[in-house]
């Protein structure tokens, strides 16, 4: 059953969905700051200037998408197991 109208399978698919795009973005973000690193060292002009306040950027970025993926997943999570408390407290009779 359920509660909340998300059936289980789609609660599922969101969850491994987010694990997903987190895994990613957490190899994306290593990468990036992998570049950032040794960026100063091999543009010290005002091009590289201005790429160092982009990558800045992509860390506030980063830092929100993460948090917001790993918030959608705490709660398709939770509504999940909200599903399956609500099946077994019912004997799944309420179809």
């Amino acid at each position: 059953m359920a509660k909340y109208g998300y059936e289980d399978s789609m609660l599922v698919q969101v969850i491994s969905a987010t694990d997903t795009a987190l895994g990613q973005m957490r190899t994306l973000n290593s990468q990036v700051v992998g570049l950032s690193g040794q960026l100063p060292v091999v543009n010290n002009s005002t091009s590289g200037m201005k790429l160092s306040g982009l990558l800045g950027d992509w860390s506030t970025d980063y830092n929100k998408i993460v948090t917001e993926l790993e918030t959608l997943n705490g709660k398709a999570q939770g509504l999940l197991t909200i599903n399956r408390n609500t099946e077994t407290e019912t004997g799944g009779a309420a179809q």
